[in-house]
């Protein structure tokens, strides 16, 4: 009978006939084998009386009790081909396994399908060699802050998907969907950081306008300027974590950053099959999907931080991070305590209960104005509710007749204009 050995099992064999034949000592044979030498003798007295042969592990040829049976990987292969087509083997498994119950391994997925013909669609790349840096040891202690443009519900619509991703653990720590890449969109992954108490202490972002004032940057204001708050020169988020203490570090190439666009590649793998699955067509549907989504995905990519200990900054109250959230403007008072603001007029009340509000006339204020908390005005400390003003009606001047008639019978002639520039006429300007 022949028999088909690995190299393995074929110098374990080697040995045992060398020592039944006294080439070598039972002592050698148990050294080159990493065995006892009892254990030696007990295949030796096996192979004298089943043969060489018997040396060799006794569950060979014996299916594993856990091994899957026939039907159990044809029915992998049918529920691929029908409902998984162009998912990765890694991305199948964990299907598999949340919405189909069968718990298998990445590597037994592959070999199943790859037996039946079916390659992964995700054709592996060599990797690029960057100089790299290591991971902050905190969770906590940095996040990385991006947005990408992809077809993610699959119908041609192209969202941004806004997403901060911790440096350290590789945890996502929010995401939300914008129809564009706006201030609005970071804004509302800081909602959501805050709110689970994962506000971090810097944010590793690119040099888009939404960060970074390219124009005129904060590097043009004076020692002074900075010491003393200035904020003329800062965008709107700048002015916002400036307020919060949180530090803004540019990353001046997608590789600085490869945490989160390797986030990027992961889910636009991933998130649109998955959305399509749950039958997630829209954008609101999909925001209010994204929180159970980034726990099964923390739950499967997260890692342990070298240093256990958390790291992130206190969390702010809702109703101020409202305030430093908003998009904000100087306007002066006037007069009347009055002001304009995007072509409407309000005015600020002189009375808070039986208090008196200090304000006078050129004093500077800050106008606050968001989806949540409409339009405010802070100044000196406080926080008023403007009131819009109603525009004054304008006066209709009608055209003045010749003659003005004062009864049926009796019309009145219009005076006449004696002006010496009345009598003038082009010919006159001429000359």
């Amino acid at each position: 009978m022949k028999i088909i050995m690995s190299t393995q099992e074929a110098r374990r064999v080697t040995i045992m006939h060398e020592c039944l034949k006294g080439i070598r000592t039972n002592k050698q044979a148990a050294q080159l084998l990493k065995i006892t030498e009892r254990q030696v003798q007990r295949l030796k007295a096996k192979a004298r009386h089943d043969g060489i042969s018997a040396v060799l592990h006794g569950n060979r040829g014996i299916p594993p009790a856990h091994a899957l049976t026939k039907e159990q990987r044809k029915e992998i292969a049918d529920i691929y081909a029908e409902e998984l087509k162009n998912y990765n083997y890694s991305h199948a498994r964990d299907v598999l396994e949340e919405d189909k119950a069968i718990i298998v391994s990445r590597s037994t997925v592959s070999r199943i399908l790859r037996n039946q013909g079916i390659k992964s669609p995700k054709s592996r790349r060599p990797r690029k060699n960057h100089p790299s840096r290591d991971a902050r040891s905190r969770e906590g202690s940095m996040a990385q802050m991006d947005a990408s443009s992809y077809d993610w519900l699959s119908n041609g619509s192209y969202l941004q998907l806004h997403g901060s991703i911790d440096d350290a653990t590789g945890k996502v720590l929010a995401l939300h969907f914008e129809q564009e890449e706006t201030t609005h969109g970071y804004n509302e992954l800081v909602y959501q950081m805050n709110s689970r108490k994962r506000l971090p202490q810097e944010f590793y972002v690119d040099c888009r306008t939404t960060f970074r004032n390219n124009n005129k940057p904060l590097e043009s204001l004076s020692i002074d300027e900075e010491l003393s708050g200035k904020t003329n020169f800062m965008t709107q988020f700048q002015r916002s974590m400036h307020e919060l203490g949180i530090v803004l570090i540019y990353a001046h190439s997608p590789e600085a950053k490869g945490r989160i666009e390797r986030l990027w590649e992961t889910l636009q793998d991933r998130l649109p099959k998955d959305l399509a699955r749950k039958g997630i067509t829209t954008v609101e549907a999909a925001n209010a999907y994204l929180p159970t989504y980034i726990s099964y995905f923390n739950r499967k990519f997260a890692v342990k931080a070298k240093d256990p200990e958390l790291d992130y900054a206190p969390s702010i109250p809702l109703r101020e991070l409202k305030i430093i959230l908003a998009h904000q403007e100087k306007r002066k008072l006037d007069r009347g305590l009055s002001f304009s603001y995007l072509g409407k007029r309000y005015s600020l009340p002189q009375m808070t209960g039986k208090e008196k509000e200090p304000l006078s006339q050129r004093d500077i204020i800050t106008v606050a104005t968001s989806e949540y908390i409409g339009i405010q005005v802070l100044t000196k400390g406080r926080i008023l509710e403007p009131v819009e003003l109603r525009e004054r009606a304008k006066a209709i001047i009608e055209d003045v007749p010749d003659k003005i008639k004062l009864n049926e019978d009796h019309w009145v002639s219009k005076p006449k204009n004696n002006s010496p520039w009345h009598k003038t006429n082009s010919l006159f300007f001429t000359r």
